[in-house]
C-alpha cells in the first residue's frame, strides 16, 4: 500500500510539471556543413573527401523543467555528404587546362535531437547552451558524378541502395552549441550555432578498406510559439 501511494505521488508530481511548464513549438531552418572523416585506402584516390554544405529544416519543441533548463527535443530534415575529387591539369599553349572527376555523395536524413538547454539572462533576451544525444535514420542517398574538361559537365545521377550491408542508415550522434533567443509577444525568435559528431560510420566496406562518419556544423534560426 505504501509503495501505491508513492508511486502515485511521483505520477502527480510529474503530471502537475508537466501541466504547469510552459511549452515551445517553432519552426527552424539554416545551413548544415558535413566534415567528412573518413578513412580511403584506395590507390585510385589520393585526395581526401571535402566538406559538403547543404541545408537543413524541421520542428522544435521546448519544455521547461526549471527556469533556466529545459528539455528541448527536434525533428529535423538534414541533407549531408561529401566531395571527391580527382585532376590534373595538361600545358596547351602555355594555358593549364583542368580535366578530371568529381562525385558529390548526397545523403537525406530524418534526425530526433534530444537535448538538454541551459539559459542565462533576462525576461527579454537570454543565453543558452544545448548539449544531448541525437539519433539520425537515413532515407535516401544518391552520387552525382561530373567530368571535368575546362567546365563541369554532370553526368547521370547514381543511386545508393542503403540496403546494402555496407551503408549504415542509422546515425548515432552527440550535440554541444550555443545560442540566443529573444521574446516576441507570445513566441520567440532564436538563433543557434551547434557541432554534431557521429559515433556511427554511415560507410564500413571492409573488403575495400573504407570508412566514413557524417559530423560537422550546423547554423540555424527560427520561430517558436509559446503556450
Amino acid at each position: 500500500m505504501k509503495k501505491v501511494k508513492i508511486t502515485l505521488v511521483a505520477m502527480a508530481i510529474m503530471t502537475s510539471t508537466f501541466v504547469y511548464s510552459q511549452v515551445s513549438i517553432g519552426l527552424k531552418g539554416g545551413l548544415s556543413i558535413t566534415d567528412a572523416q573518413a578513412e580511403l585506402y584506395i590507390d585510385a584516390i589520393n585526395e581526401a573527401p571535402q566538406s559538403f554544405t547543404s541545408f537543413l529544416v524541421g520542428i522544435t519543441s521546448e519544455v521547461d523543467i526549471h527556469s533556466n533548463l529545459s528539455f528541448q527535443p527536434e525533428l529535423l530534415y538534414i541533407k549531408r555528404g561529401f566531395n571527391i575529387k580527382e585532376g590534373t591539369t595538361f600545358d596547351l599553349g602555355g594555358i593549364d587546362i583542368p580535366i578530371g572527376a568529381k562525385a558529390t555523395t548526397n545523403i537525406n536524413y530524418l534526425e530526433v535531437p534530444l537535448l538538454a538547454k541551459v539559459k542565462y539572462g533576462n525576461k527579454k533576451t537570454k543565453a543558452y547552451g544545448i548539449i544531448g544525444p541525437s539519433i539520425g535514420y537515413a532515407t535516401s542517398a544518391r552520387i552525382q558524378p561530373k567530368a571535368t574538361f575546362i567546365l563541369d559537365f554532370n553526368l547521370p545521377t547514381i543511386d545508393i541502395n542503403l540496403n546494402d550491408e555496407i551503408y549504415n542508415r542509422t546515425q548515432l550522434s552527440g550535440i554541444i552549441g550555443a545560442g540566443l533567443e529573444r521574446n516576441i509577444q507570445n513566441g520567440k525568435l532564436f538563433v543557434d550555432a551547434r557541432y554534431n559528431h557521429s559515433f556511427t560510420n554511415m560507410i564500413k566496406d571492409p573488403v575495400v578498406d573504407i570508412s566514413v562518419r557524417n559530423s560537422g556544423f550546423q547554423f540555424s534560426a527560427g520561430y517558436a510559439y509559446q503556450f
